[in-house]
């Protein structure tokens, strides 16, 4: 029982003895203490302080204020007057971890500014006069996390000017006046996620310009000169996942490389001169989720591209110049069975009478699409052969040209031949509305046969009688076609005589002269007449006038028809209906 006696005893005192040398420590921490808050300096005047942090904006400060504590880890000096940064300017704020100069007139900052500041993580330096920037200036700052230099008037960054900021995760250059971005600018920068290039006068890019940016996320390249993109200028940014063309001047995409860029999920091309989208841009993309194409000068989109957008969720294709013709019909198939976010202001821009419309509106008021097949939905159609094309017949019109001349009967000329029919313009008909046609006219077909089959054996009297009148009014119809053939040329036949040199002497002379008219249609007769001495011979009407069917020739005063002549050669029954007078002379 003394032995574990003994032990607690030792124990006891070895704590006893422990706790007095800690007395020593805890005076010399609580006088280190009280040194802090004698030394700890008040707020600066004109500036309000939240703890370590000092906000000294909108004051027209010139300079850092000398009575900022030094343990500030947050110094906040926009819109002041700020013209340049001088060597060491924060060597005296060595915990400073952002510091806000931004919207002053910075216009020099030497390359040893922000020396002793090593804990700094955010610089922001944006709307000043910046034009040039040493290769050592942010080396001293390697802890750096978010640097922005917009809104200055940079016109060219060195080779080494980021060397160093490894742990950099977001550079903002927007809005200067850079012309060219140099190779491997960028190199140290591993860990960057977002580069802002906006707004500058780029021109074009080389190929390593982004080398070593293996985690960047985004990249804004819009508002700057570029005419053409390669895309083989980004093949190693396996991790961007939104790049920002807009508002370019880039009339083609084109990929130097063949690679498939499963990264990127939005793609911004809106506000340039595109007119034409190639196929093989978007089949590197599989993983495209938001593309927008607006204010560009498409007409139409090849059913190639359509194709290679499979994983879109979000597209906008207003402000183009889109012709609503044909070529249009697989972009508006596939907008119709696009589920996901569209933009519907697309407007028609050919042909004239579609000006000014909606293009869906266009394509369903005027029919655009109507035979051609939409894109996901193949559908047969058929096909008229070209080199039979089907002709309808039309009625034959016939066109008779008789002349009745001297001693030849009426021959009616060749029928005219006809117009040429023009050719029959065939549509393409998709497969179902032929099998619907086809059943549909079957169907009227069986109902007419059907309604006649029932009237036959219901009321077959009926029938008969229908029958009978259309067989009487075919015979009708016959009789009278017959009765017109017949009476066409008796109409149209007339005398024409036309006496010779020699028959007129004959005449003159020998008193008699031949007479040729026409009996019953066809036949012709001559008549010598006798006549007496001519005292005179006036031609003041024709000697033989118009022989008329079924009616008495009337001739020229003072020629008498002798009746005993004409009724030995005529017939009593043809001279007493188509009689022609032959020619005497009253004394």
């Amino acid at each position: 029982m003394a032995y574990p006696f003994f032990l607690f005893v030792f124990n006891a005192g070895s704590l006893v003895r422990s706790r007095w040398l800690m007395i020593p420590l805890l005076v010399q921490a609580w006088l280190l203490a009280s040194q802090g808050r004698v030394r700890e300096k008040p707020c600066p005047r004109s500036c309000r302080c939240d703890g370590k942090i000092v906000y000294c904006e909108s004051n027209a400060f010139r300079d850092v204020p000398k009575n900022v504590s030094v343990g500030c880890q947050g110094l906040s000096l926009r819109y002041n007057s700020l013209v340049n940064l001088r060597a060491g300017q924060f060597a005296s704020l060595s915990q400073l971890v952002w510091l806000y100069l931004d919207h002053n007139y910075i216009n020099a900052v030497d390359k040893q500014a922000f020396q002793g500041v090593r804990r700094l993580k955010e610089l922001i330096l944006s709307s000043n006069k910046i034009t040039h920037l040493e290769n050592s200036t942010f080396h001293s700052i390697p802890n750096l996390r978010n640097l922005d230099l917009s809104y200055n008037k940079l016109q060219v960054l060195l080779p080494n000017q980021f060397q160093g900021l490894r742990k950099l995760l977001s550079l903002h250059i927007r809005s200067n006046s850079l012309k060219t971005v140099p190779m491997r600018v960028f190199q140290d920068c591993r860990n960057l996620e977002f580069l802002d290039l906006g707004y500058n006068r780029l021109r074009s890019l080389t190929r390593n310009a982004f080398a070593g940016l293996l985690k960047l996320t985004e990249l804004h390249l819009e508002h700057n000169q570029f005419s053409k993109i390669n895309f083989s200028h980004f093949p190693r940014l396996n991790n961007l996942r939104a790049l920002y063309l807009q508002w370019n001047r880039i009339k083609s995409i084109t990929q130097g490389i063949t690679w498939t860029w499963t990264s990127l999920q939005k793609l911004d091309l809106s506000g340039n001169d595109l007119q034409v989208l190639n196929s093989s841009i978007f089949q590197c993309l599989p993983n495209l989720q938001t593309l927008n194409l607006d204010s560009n000068k498409l007409s139409n989109v090849s059913q190639e591209a359509i194709s290679a957008w499979i994983s879109l969720t979000t597209i906008s294709l207003a402000g183009n110049i889109w012709e609503c013709s044909p070529s249009l019909c697989p972009l508006v198939a596939w907008l119709r069975n696009f589920k996901g976010n569209k933009e519907t202001t697309m407007i028609c821009a050919g042909p004239k009478e579609v000006q000014g419309e909606k293009v869906i509106e266009a394509v369903d008021t005027h029919g655009i699409c109507k035979t051609t097949p939409t894109s996901n939905q193949p559908i047969s159609s058929t096909v008229s052969s070209p080199s039979k094309p089907k002709r309808f017949p039309l009625p034959t019109m016939f066109r008779v040209n008789e002349k009745i001349t001297r001693n030849n009967p009426v021959v009616p000329s060749p029928t005219a031949a006809s117009p040429p029919v023009p050719e029959q313009d065939f549509e393409h008909v998709s497969f179902h509305k032929i099998i619907g046609g086809s059943v549909a006219l079957f169907l009227s077909v069986a109902m007419i046969l059907l309604v006649i089959y029932v009237s036959w054996k219901r009321y077959p009297s009926s029938m008969k009688q229908l029958q009978q009148h259309s067989m009487v009014r075919k015979r009708r119809k016959k009789a009278r076609e017959t009765e017109r053939t017949l009476s066409s040329p008796l109409q149209e036949y007339y005398v024409d005589y036309k006496p010779t040199n020699s028959e007129t002497m004959d005449v003159l002379v020998n008193g008699t002269g031949p007479c040729t008219y026409t009996i019953s249609g066809s036949r012709e007769c001559e008549a010598p007449q006798q006549m007496g001495t001519l005292a005179f011979y006036r031609y003041e009407q024709p000697i033989v006038d118009y022989c008329q069917a079924h009616q008495t020739l009337h001739m020229n005063r003072g020629f008498e028809p002798p009746s005993q002549a004409l009724e030995a050669l005529l017939p009593s029954h043809a001279y007493s209906q188509d009689r022609c007078s032959p020619i005497t002379r009253s004394n």
